[in-house]
């Protein structure tokens, strides 16, 4: 490529980057007098026309974004995206400088003062990027570019990592790309649900190791709460910037800052800011001068102050405030319940790392499909679910696979994804009964608690219902029991299997406040950490080294388990794990169409949660039955009352939570808790005051009298 001319334009003078995303090169553009610019060379994985056009389709989506971008001073202009012998070049201006990785290689870091000013810098960058519906996905210090006038520009956004992969690496058949930096993304980008306050988590990690010296991977770690352990390098760090970097690092999206323009206000007012106010409720005055004197205002002030606090309870309730802490519960009540055992329902065949060392590729080809799918059908299962996207072939035997997809007891899947950009569809020749698709619903921590059963395939009101692949796979094994899915006697909009009714999950589901509730949607039970259903890898099933009555009127489903698939996602068993932390995506559509079957033959019930109104009236309830211990704290039979209503308090939803409910524990604790303290406080304060002594009361003048 050395000395070539692209585009009879862009001369090639050396090298500068090669990576998973390609080859980058400095270029000199002859049109704008050898002025320099930098050439970005991607070679597709398959010259298939049909792999071609959706290349170039989302190629040229992206290619759009660059240009819009391209129009801020500090993100490389795109000056040109072409196509040329069917590979594809991005050609973006040079920035003249220098990054700052290379200028904290040399030891050298910054003080609180500069890290504002880097901060104040980039974060009015990402406003600009998000305001313009894209995510950077890959801020760290090597794609921050200190310019030769000294301000920092952003390069090699993830966006074009993400559509290059897709390109080189005919990654189209996996279902999540995860696109970022270890250590400087969070966990929800990893988990392919990138958020713009994903970009201020890398930022802040920029930061503390611009202050530190160390990346983010050497910092140490919270053993419980996985948060990195930065304050203790930074004892003399300014409380406001302290309060800042806290915030901008936190693992919950529900307690870091929800925008740019959130953060560069905090830094506007770095004198103000004390670390108690950004993660510390204020405190409530619990008495003051008109709740002092006589004994009626005395009981009347012990009643205000536990509603007083059930109010304070409520209204975190109602911004989220208890979400991340009811979801650690919620997880460690989740692992606490006894393993099930694998469903005998069910096989999993696997395609472990150990297959694709043996195939030696990144995914089955075609042919191996084919004789893999022969050999279960040999042995008569009930049906099989083929969890790979095989829209486009991938190496020989495509024919043979198309043939072996034919099977009336077969289903594959599609991907709806976020995006129009992100959908990838089933073979055209797989009628719509046998598809199913195969997104995960994520929630804000990156943690797979729901189970998506229905969707629509479009924004249009006539789009057609799309079913998941694991809705579809018991139904079709339900079919052979003549169990089917009826309109709800409880309410026609809702489904049922069994007598059992779907209810679908709501915005404020269990401890949920503002959950994505769209399509049809129920709360995940899993039925173990571990073992969900037996498993077969794909060599032992090639090999013969199987027992016939593993497969004989099972469901069988076929995907990767291998992590360089990177089908791999958070669950509530991966909190505190210390190896296999997360599940591959396929067991998880093991999990959800296992929930299914235990629910329509075993008699299971659904997970399902309180009404908010009945959730109000417990921590209601609580409040009350805090405030009338308080006002007996003294007494033993008080404090005995007191452990009673605590061991009530938790245990309740502890014990619902083994009979499929979910019910907030922290609210209600927190009520009666604070209601106790706050009345018995309040009482110990009102004796303290003196009451007035008989006679002495202050009386209005008997007229004509001096």
């Amino acid at each position: 490529m050395i000395d070539t001319t692209l585009a009879g334009r862009y001369r090639i003078l050396k090298v500068i980057g090669t990576g998973g995303f390609g080859k980058t090169y400095l270029a000199a553009d002859q049109a704008r007098g050898d002025r320099p610019c930098v050439v970005k060379h991607l070679t597709p994985a398959s010259h298939e026309p049909q792999f071609l056009d959706t290349a170039r389709r989302l190629f040229r989506n992206e290619a759009r974004a660059l240009e819009r971008l391209g129009q801020h001073d500090r993100i490389p202009q795109l000056i040109d995206a072409f196509e040329e012998n069917n590979e594809f070049y991005l050609v973006q201006a040079y920035v003249e400088g220098h990054a700052l990785s290379e200028e904290w290689g040399h030891g050298r870091l910054l003080t609180a003062d500069q890290v504002v000013a880097l901060l104040q810098d980039v974060l009015n960058t990402l406003a600009f990027i998000h305001s313009q519906q894209v995510i950077h996905r890959d801020i760290k210090p090597s794609n921050l570019m200190r310019r030769r006038d000294g301000k920092i520009a952003l390069i090699d956004f993830g966006a074009v990592k993400e559509i290059t992969t897709h390109i080189q690496t005919s990654s189209l058949d996996q279902f999540t790309v995860s696109i970022g930096t270890q250590g400087y993304a969070p966990a929800e980008q990893l988990a392919g649900r990138p958020r713009y306050s994903s970009d201020l988590y890398a930022l802040g990690m920029t930061a503390i190791q611009a202050l530190t010296g160390r990346s983010p991977n050497a910092l140490p770690e919270h053993p419980d709460t996985g948060e990195l352990q930065w304050q203790d390098a930074l004892t003399d760090l300014p409380p406001g910037l302290r309060v800042v970097l806290q915030r901008l690092t936190q693992t919950s999206v529900h307690r870091r800052y929800g925008s740019a323009q959130e953060a560069l206000a905090d830094l506007a007012a770095l004198d103000t800011l004390a670390e108690s106010m950004a993660f510390q409720i204020p405190e409530t005055t619990l008495m003051g001068a008109a709740l002092t004197g006589s004994p009626g205002r005395r009981r009347w002030g012990a009643g205000l102050v536990p509603l007083a606090l059930a109010a304070l309870v409520l209204a975190i309730r109602h911004w989220g405030g208890w979400v991340p802490l009811e979801l650690m519960v919620y997880d460690r009540l989740q692992q606490m319940q006894p393993p099930a055992g694998p469903d005998p329902r069910l096989l999993l065949v696997e395609i472990t790392e150990a297959d694709l060392q043996t195939l030696q590729r990144p995914t089955p080809d075609d042919a191996t499909l084919a004789q893999a799918i022969a050999t279960l059908q040999a042995h008569q299962p009930r049906v099989i679910g083929l969890d790979m996207h095989r829209n486009l072939p991938q190496g020989e035997g495509h024919g043979e696979l198309l043939a072996a997809l034919e099977a009336p007891n077969l289903v594959v899947i599609e991907k709806l994804g976020d995006r129009p950009s992100e959908t990838i569809p089933a073979p055209a020749s797989v009628p719509p009964e046998r598809v199913g698709f195969n997104d995960m619903i994520v929630d804000p921590d990156g943690v797979i608690r729901r189970n998506l059963l229905l969707a629509s395939a479009g924004d249009a009101a006539d789009s057609p219902i799309v079913y998941s692949l694991g809705l579809r796979l018991a139904l079709q094994y339900l079919a052979q029991e003549d169990i089917g899915l009826v309109s709800s006697p409880v309410n026609a909009a809702y489904f049922a299997l069994e007598g059992t009714t779907f209810f679908p999950l709501t915005q404020t589901f269990g401890a949920y406040r503002t959950v994505d509730a769209g399509g049809y949607q129920v709360a995940l039970r899993y039925r173990s950490g571990a073992d969900v259903t037996r498993r077969l890898s794909l060599g032992e099933l090639l090999a013969g080294e199987f027992d016939p009555d593993w497969i004989r009127d099972r469901i069988v489903l076929i995907g990767t388990t291998a992590a360089s698939a990177k089908d791999l996602f958070y669950t509530p068993y991966s909190r505190g794990a210390t190896a296999d932390h997360q599940m591959a995506g396929v067991t998880l559509h093991a999990q959800t169409t296992s929930q299914i079957l235990r629910v329509a033959l075993d008699g299971d019930r659904l997970p399902w949660a309180w009404p908010d109104a009945a959730e109000i009236a417990w921590i209601l309830a609580l409040a009350a039955a805090g405030g009338a211990l308080g006002c007996y704290s003294d007494r033993r039979w008080g404090i005995f009352g007191g452990g009673l209503a605590l061991a009530i308090a938790v245990g309740l939803p502890i014990f619902l939570f083994t009979q499929g409910g979910w019910v907030p524990l922290f609210p209600g604790a927190a009520a009666l808790g604070s209601s106790w303290v706050g009345v018995t406080l309040y009482r110990s304060y009102q004796r303290r005051q003196p009451l007035p002594l008989p006679g002495t009361e202050i009386m209005p003048p008997v007229m004509g009298k001096p």
